[in-house]
């Protein structure tokens, strides 16, 4: 049995709240009585997995595989190649990259999914920025790697090392039904405040290509994989621009189809949840 952790401390925004309940409507239906919601005010009994969003971004598993992701070779050389550096190391290695004119994407390994930050040319490794990643102290492994500005960004659901569903990469809180026309999963929006418009598929092609490379040089299990258009010195290309490896309902599906991704869960529950493989009762 999973539990689906529906927490009443979870976003507030319409759009999160519907997405997440069309994600567990599509796993209930793929997985039936293989899952059920649990509510996050709860105390946790046994081991069951916990699918689910995360509210805190401190549970210890989600944590490790989100943190596992970043100590990939593949993972790093995808992202730009960075380095990993004690924390008195970490501006040298901005300076470096601005004098190359690039920006600077910083990640305490702590958890570098979520204690990050995206910082133009010339920034400090200082207040706001070192406390932003909650790096004030000694002892922090820091990611750094190159940051350019990226538009045109794709979010790419992956389970057992292929792309299943996919959504532009755009906030839309004050239209969260827009959620339900399937049409708006295939447009494109240049920055996620940007209006949705029709899509260039030439442009999603290479947005695609950049994902699949990564996914075959490193088959992510369970997450999403962002990539969007930077410029580059040779004129724009596509660029990843962040992995997270997370359990299903813990990276948000956006405006991805929720019934294409719960099939393929269900279709490779055992790889995810290795720990069910003696269920003796198969999904539907």
């Amino acid at each position: 049995m999973i539990d689906y952790n529906i927490s009443p401390f979870h976003q507030d925004e319409a759009d999160v709240r519907l997405a997440d309940a069309m994600l567990f409507a599509a796993l209930k239906s793929a997985l039936g009585d293989r899952i059920e919601p649990f509510n996050s005010i709860h105390d946790r009994k046994g081991d069951r997995p916990l699918w689910g969003p995360d509210p805190w971004k401190n549970e210890a598993a989600g944590m490790r595989m989100r943190r596992a992701a970043y100590e990939e070779p593949a993972v790093v050389a995808a992202l730009g190649r960075g380095k990993f550096l004690p924390a008195h190391e970490v501006q040298a290695e901005m300076d470096r990259l601005a004098a190359q004119g690039s920006g600077a994407a910083i990640r305490n390994m702590v958890d570098p999914a979520n204690r990050k930050r995206f910082l133009p040319p010339g920034s400090r490794f200082d207040g706001v920025n070192r406390e932003h990643i909650r790096a004030d102290g000694p002892g922090f492994t820091i990611l750094v790697h190159p940051y350019r500005q990226a538009c045109w960004e794709r979010r790419f659901l992956v389970v057992a090392g292929a792309i299943v569903a996919e959504s532009p990469l755009r906030f839309c809180e004050e239209e969260p039904a827009m959620l339900l026309d399937p049409q708006n999963r295939l447009r494109e929006a240049r920055d996620p405040w940007r209006p949705l418009e029709e899509p260039d598929m030439d442009r999603i092609g290479l947005l695609h290509a950049a994902a699949d490379a990564l996914l075959r040089d490193w088959p992510l299990v369970s997450g999403a994989i962002d990539v969007g258009m930077v410029d580059g010195p040779d004129g724009p290309r596509a660029q990843v621009t962040e992995v997270t490896a997370a359990r299903p309902g813990d990276v948000g599906i956006l405006f991805a189809d929720p019934v294409a991704y719960a099939r393929a869960i269900a279709e490779n529950l055992f790889l995810l949840e290795p720990s069910l493989a003696e269920d003796p009762f198969p999904p539907p």
